[in-house]
């Protein structure tokens, strides 16, 4: 069986607003001829629905999302994103306790950015079963493997720290208080 969604529309389905760039708005899915249909909705006319003045016959899921513009993403060079993309290669190198998390972080974050692309996960056997997982790296066209170091909370903040101290701008430098290359890490 399989089943298509359609990709999330640009505007509101009731009012025609065009949605803004991280703009919060909610979709649905309902089921129309045995097949399911996609409707985004601004805040407002989503209230709206919810007071009961539409009803939600035949809604399967919904939930609330952030609209991201295409053009915006395009829009960003690949070169912010390099001191990231670099640190992710050094740890791979690395390995190690250390590098694997390190790596895994960049990737995770690299993924979000669209940067990386999550192709598969592999189950590795080494003496203990270790999940891999597998990226596309769309600057350089290769796949890279990396390893999920199953880190715990305590472990997450500590690598966060550690990726926060590398990516951070020189203060002495031209770009210092520019904070641009912090937000990417930020947002994770």
């Amino acid at each position: 069986m399989e089943i298509k969604i359609q990709k999330e529309s640009a505007r509101c389905l009731k009012c025609d607003a065009v949605f803004q760039h991280e703009e919060k708005h909610h979709s649905l899915l309902r089921i129309e001829e045995k097949e399911f249909v996609r409707e985004d909705y601004c805040l407002g006319c989503w209230s709206e629905r919810l007071d009961g003045k539409e009803g939600a016959d035949n809604t399967y899921s919904c939930w609330e999302t952030r609209y991201h513009d295409p053009s915006i993403a395009r829009a960003t060079p690949l070169e912010q994103f390099l001191p990231l993309l670099n640190l992710c290669y050094e740890s791979i190198a690395e390995g190690g306790p250390g590098g694997e998390s390190m790596a895994y972080m960049c990737a995770l974050i690299l993924r979000r950015q669209k940067v990386f692309r999550f192709v598969r996960e592999e189950t590795e056997e080494t003496g203990e079963r270790r999940s891999v997982l597998i990226f596309l790296d769309k600057q350089n066209d290769t796949q890279i493997r990396i390893v999920d170091p199953q880190l715990t909370d305590s472990g997450l903040q500590e690598v966060k720290l550690r990726l926060e101290e590398k990516i951070a701008p020189d203060e002495t430098g031209p770009e210092a208080g520019n904070g641009e290359e912090e937000e990417a890490v930020d947002d994770e």
